[in-house]
C-alpha cells in the first residue's frame, strides 16, 4: 500500500509539473522537443523533464590520489517511452560508470538500467536522482554545490562533492542547441564548465581523499539527430590557463560534417564564444580498432580555429563502453590536450558516438 501510494504521488507530482512547464508535447508523438524560445528557469530545469524523450546527466573529470591518477565517468540516462501518442509514459533508467588509470591504462566500467518507481528515478523540479545506490544530487540550490557516488567492483566507492568554479553555460542560443535542420533536431543544454571536486575513494582496505577538476553536462530533448546523420564526436576540455573548450562535430551518413555542428569558447572570466561548423575543424590523426566491437575509432585529433590548433590523444586507447544492457556501444575517453608546440596544457574527455551503427532514430 506504501509503495502504491509513493508511485501515485509520484505520478502526480509528474503530471502537475508537465501542467506549469512551458515545454508542451507534440500531438503526434506525444513528446516535447526543444523549442528557442523557451526561457530554461533554476533551480527548476536542473531536475528532471519527462516529457521529453531522452535526457541525460553526465559528469567527467580527473582526480589525483596518493600514488594514482584517476579519470572518471558517471552518467544517468532517462529515456522515455510510448506505444501510441498519449498513452502513458513509460520512463527507463540507464547509468554508466568508468574509471580508467591514466598511468597503466587499465580501465573500469560497469552499467545500471532500471525502470520507473524501481530502484531508480529523476525527481523533477530539482537535481535529485538515482540508480540502485548511485546518485547524484544538489546540495544548494544558490551555490549549486553538488554530491555524487557511484561505486566499480574492484576499485571501491566514489564519494565526490562537485562545486563550480564558474557560473553554468547554456550553450546554444539561452540553452538552445541545434543539431540539424529538421524539426526538433535540438536539445537544451545545460553545462558546468568547470567544477571542483573533492571526496573520497573507499575500498574494503582503505578511505582515500581525492580531489580534481570535473565537467557537467545535462541535456535533455526528444530528437537530437536528423534522418541524415548518424552520430557525433564530442569534446570537453578544461585548459590551465582558465579557459574552457566545447567542440561537437554531427556526423552525417555520407561521411560529411553537418554544418550545425558548433565549437564552442569559454573564457577564463566565464565569457563564452561560439563558432559555426564551417568556422572549425576537428580533424581525425589516428584510430583505434576495438576488439570488443570492432570499431574503429579517432581517439588521436586535432582542432583548428582562426591561427590556434590543439592536439587531443586519449590516456589510454581502451576506453570503449561496450555494455550488455542498453544497446548503446560508444567511446568515452579521459584526454591530454597539447598546443602548437607539443607542450600539454590542459585535459578533458572525448565521446565518440554512431562507430558501431548509426544512432538515427535513439536519440
Amino acid at each position: 500500500m506504501k509503495l502504491l501510494a509513493t508511485i501515485l504521488v509520484s505520478w502526480a507530482s509528474v503530471a502537475a509539473y508537465c501542467a506549469e512547464t512551458p515545454f508542451p508535447v507534440e500531438p503526434d508523438t506525444g513528446f516535447a522537443i526543444a523549442r528557442p524560445e523557451t526561457v530554461l528557469q533554476f533551480p527548476r530545469d536542473h531536475g528532471s523533464h519527462p516529457q521529453f524523450k531522452t535526457e541525460w546527466w553526465y559528469i567527467t573529470g580527473h582526480l589525483d590520489s596518493l600514488g594514482q591518477e584517476l579519470g572518471f565517468q558517471i552518467t544517468f540516462f532517462r529515456s522515455a517511452s510510448k506505444d501510441t501518442p498519449g498513452s502513458t509514459t513509460e520512463q527507463v533508467y540507464l547509468a554508466h560508470a568508468a574509471i580508467v588509470d591514466k598511468r597503466s591504462g587499465r580501465f573500469i566500467h560497469e552499467e545500471r538500467l532500471n525502470s520507473d518507481d524501481w530502484n531508480a528515478a529523476a525527481k523533477v523540479g530539482t537535481l535529485d536522482l538515482y540508480n540502485g545506490n548511485w546518485y547524484l544530487k544538489m546540495l544548494d540550490p544558490q551555490s549549486e554545490q553538488m554530491k555524487t557516488r557511484f561505486s566499480l567492483k574492484d576499485i571501491g566507492v566514489l564519494e565526490l562533492t562537485l562545486t563550480p568554479a564558474k557560473q553554468k553555460t547554456l550553450f546554444g542560443e539561452d540553452g538552445y542547441s541545434k543539431k540539424g535542420d529538421e524539426k526538433g533536431a535540438a536539445s537544451h543544454y545545460i553545462t558546468f564548465t568547470r567544477l571542483k571536486v573533492s571526496g573520497t575513494l573507499k575500498n574494503q582496505q582503505t578511505s582515500t581523499s581525492v580531489s580534481g577538476l570535473a565537467w557537467m553536462d545535462h541535456e535533455f530533448s526528444s530528437s537530437q539527430l536528423s534522418s541524415d546523420q548518424i552520430g557525433w564526436n564530442w569534446s570537453s576540455l578544461i585548459l590551465d590557463d582558465g579557459s574552457e573548450l566545447m567542440a561537437y562535430v554531427m556526423r552525417r551518413e555520407d561521411g560529411a560534417v553537418d554544418p550545425n555542428s558548433r565549437l564552442t569558447l569559454i573564457s577564463h572570466d566565464g565569457e563564452k564564444t561560439e563558432l559555426k561548423g564551417s568556422a572549425f575543424r576537428w580533424a581525425p590523426l589516428r584510430n583505434w580498432n576495438s576488439p570488443h566491437s570492432e570499431a574503429s575509432y579517432p581517439v588521436e585529433y586535432e582542432i583548428s580555429w582562426g591561427d590556434r590548433k590543439l592536439r587531443i590523444e586519449p590516456f589510454a586507447d581502451d576506453q570503449e563502453l561496450a555494455g550488455s544492457i542498453g544497446d548503446f556501444v560508444y567511446w568515452e575517453g579521459a584526454c591530454r590536450v597539447f598546443d602548437e608546440e607539443n607542450v600539454q596544457i590542459g585535459i578533458g574527455y572525448t565521446e565518440l558516438t554512431g562507430y558501431t551503427e548509426s544512432l538515427k532514430g535513439k536519440f
